[in-house]
């Protein structure tokens, strides 16, 4: 199979490519856009309608105003109060410390490095007037150079602080072996920068359906030729720009009518007699193309000022977020917020005029004069208090009968407020002006609900901005600071200083938006958390998993819906808390029940060895007794032992006397013959 053959494309076929798509894409802007947006401006500022007549009043009801900012105050208290609105989630159980450093260090860069309330506050207007906000996030390479001033150095601490990154002579002097003088010290400051862009600088093909998969989108701006040499493009590409002087920009309506308001002269170019200010419109575009001829298209970033392009480059992103209120299907551009309102004004406009008129005729009436009747007319016409008018006749001079005014003008009024409130979802009661809501009738819960449907509207809008900008807008910011923070750093966050690393985090994060918008709505919120509070300290089962750190987070949920913004000033993070010191008089009831264990162990060692000795006692005692038993039988046998002998003895006694009595018988016998 053959593959096609691909050409590349040179500067000049790139820029043949981007003025055909810009051509498309202002042609659709000033056609259809523009004019629109010129005219939401002009109602917007209470410069429209005119009135029909001279003479007549020139009254003009600010219902486009009133809408417009009750919006935007609401999008604002919502997002920008000083809540954490917006939160990364963590990734799994040990990325819960990490995600608050992403949290905390994303709303660093976007509320103290930017002024992200005012980047809200001009993108929520410009969505609700021109369609749609628009905001660009890049990162800006910059640095910061400033004198320091040394004094009396030796050679060797002079050479070490030289020995610094970024630091340079700019004038020493040297004295008996002594250095002082200025010493330049260049500091980056790169950081991710925020900006809005006016919606007449954002270009965007005419079908384009989102911001993600369109083909062609630029941002046009106006330029000195001193800019373009500040921002560092060639010389000799600037001088192929041109010598024309270039006014596009200044003459757009839209433009006109958003400073007519002040009086500016925009359009005229003071400066145009001299070069070094002479004005030229740049586009920076982003577009798929094929440069290369490879045959795949891809992103890239292109920079053009007249047929000159003078920045070329392969991007992985676009970097616009764009807020919609009123969004359309399949379609990038939305509906205008501040042209529905347009009708409502044009109609309360006319009708208040015509009771104002009527107010005018009825004090100032018309006459109907006698002609001859009076003297002097001037007298007449004029409306001094205590004026004379002299007449001929007393009845030379009688008021014209004005008819009265309709009744029903109050009723079409009242009808175009309620029409108001349903178009754009911004009633009086969620306004605070509606006192016959807020009144001793009404519970509060009734006031609760007629103000939570009277802002569903309020809520859609706010959830487009939730979802649509705010969480693009932290992911780029975060994406951003990923990929360009390549140094450590210590930065301030909640109270304190912190080591962080961004080019280490993850390289990809969710976003939640975390939104309250209603009557009363935070306070409910915290509430919530409070009652979820005793709940989670007064159950047994739920206290022993309910400790420090989810305390310390559930009651920071608590203040911050209360409107406390500076949480660590009055809580303490669980981390930073020293080490839990013991209460006395626990400490005393802890070394009381310490003594009484001692005594009753002690009370127990007393039983045990008792029961032991009483043992040994009853066991002794029947040894003893044993040996006493053994001791008696033994007597009781010596005795009968004995009582034997003696009576052996006895015997032997009893034997011999026996035998001596025998035997002396005998003696006698032979003694006495006679016998």
């Amino acid at each position: 199979m053959q593959t096609k053959d691909y050409k590349k494309l040179d500067d000049e076929g790139i820029v043949k490519i981007l003025d055909a798509n810009i051509r498309r894409s202002v042609g659709y802007y000033d056609s259809q856009i523009s004019r629109e947006r010129k005219k939401a401006v002009d109602y917007y500022n209470a410069t429209l309608p005119k009135k029909a007549h001279d003479g007549n009043s020139s009254y003009v009801s600010m219902d486009v105003y009133d809408s417009v900012e009750s919006m935007k105050a609401a999008l604002l208290e919502t997002f920008a109060s000083g809540n954490k609105t917006v939160r990364f989630s963590p990734q799994n159980a040990d990325d819960v410390k990490m995600a608050d450093v992403c949290t905390e260090y994303t709303d660093y860069v976007a509320h103290r490095q930017n002024d992200l309330y005012s980047v809200m506050s001009t993108a929520i207007h410009d969505g609700l007037i021109a369609r749609c906000g628009i905001v660009r996030v890049y990162w800006k390479e910059q640095t910061e150079s400033h004198l320091e001033y040394v004094e009396d150095l030796t050679e060797d601490e002079l050479d070490a602080v030289l020995a610094e990154e970024n630091t340079e002579i700019e004038e020493i002097e040297e004295s008996l072996g002594f250095y002082s003088g200025d010493i330049r010290v260049t500091q980056d400051t790169s950081q991710v920068v925020i900006e809005n862009v006016a919606p007449e600088e954002f270009l965007i093909e005419p079908q384009a359906r989102d911001l993600d998969d369109v083909l062609f989108c630029a941002h046009r701006s106006t330029k000195t030729i001193s800019e373009l040499r500040q921002m560092g493009y060639d010389e000799e590409l600037i001088d192929k720009i041109g010598d024309h002087e270039d006014t596009e920009m200044e003459t757009d309506p839209e433009v006109l009518a958003r400073h007519e308001e002040i009086g500016s002269d925009r359009g005229f170019n003071a400066f145009g007699y001299q070069d070094q200010v002479r004005s030229v419109t740049c586009y920076e575009c982003y577009t798929m193309l094929d440069v290369e001829g490879t045959g795949e298209a891809e992103l890239y970033r292109l920079v053009k000022a007249g047929n000159v392009l003078l920045e070329q480059e392969r991007v992985n992103r676009k970097p616009f977020v764009v807020f919609t209120p009123l969004p359309i299907p399949h379609s990038f551009w939305g509906n205008n917020f501040a042209s529905k309102v347009v009708p409502i004004q044009n109609a309360r406009t006319v009708l208040t005029r015509s009771i104002l008129d009527h107010a005018m005729i009825t004090n100032n009436p018309r006459y109907v004069v006698t002609k001859g009747g009076v003297t002097n007319p001037r007298e007449l016409i004029d409306g001094r208090v205590g004026g004379i008018v002299n007449v001929t006749r007393p009845d030379a001079i009688v008021p014209m009968q004005q008819a009265p005014l309709n009744p029903f003008i109050f009723n079409t009024i009242q009808m175009l407020d309620e029409d108001k409130e349903d178009t754009t979802g911004v009633s009086r009661l969620s306004q605070g002006t509606n006192k016959d809501a807020v009144s001793k009738q009404n519970s509060a819960a009734m006031v609760e609900q007629l103000a939570t449907m009277s802002q569903q509207r309020q809520k859609i809008i706010a959830r487009n901005f939730a979802n649509n900008f705010l969480r693009p807008l932290y992911q780029l910011v975060y994406q951003l600071c990923v990929e360009n923070e390549t140094d450590e750093k210590i930065v301030e966050l909640a109270g304190d200083y912190v080591q962080i690393s961004p080019a280490q985090w993850a390289s990809k994060r969710d976003v939640t938006v975390e939104m309250h918008l209603g009557y009363g709505e935070q306070e409910q919120e915290a509430q919530k958390y409070l009652a979820l509070h005793g709940l989670m300290s007064q159950d047994p089962t739920l206290s022993s998993m309910y400790q420090a750190p989810n305390q310390y987070k559930l009651m920071s949920h608590v203040m911050e819906n209360s409107g406390i913004k500076n949480v660590q000033d009055y809580l303490t993070p669980p981390e930073q808390l020293p080490p839990p010191q013991p209460d006395p008089m626990q400490e005393m009831q802890m070394q009381m029940q310490q003594q009484q264990m001692q005594i009753q162990e002690r009370q127990t060692a007393l039983a045990e060895a008792k029961q032991q000795m009483d043992a040994q006692m009853a066991q002794m005692k029947l040894e003893l007794d044993s040996m006493k038993a053994q001791q008696s039988f033994a007597m009781q046998s010596d005795n009968l032992d004995l009582k034997e002998s003696q009576l052996d003895h006895k015997v032997m006694v009893d034997t011999a006397e026996l035998e001596i009595a025998k035997t002396a018988t005998d003696v006698r016998a032979i003694a006495s013959p006679t016998g």
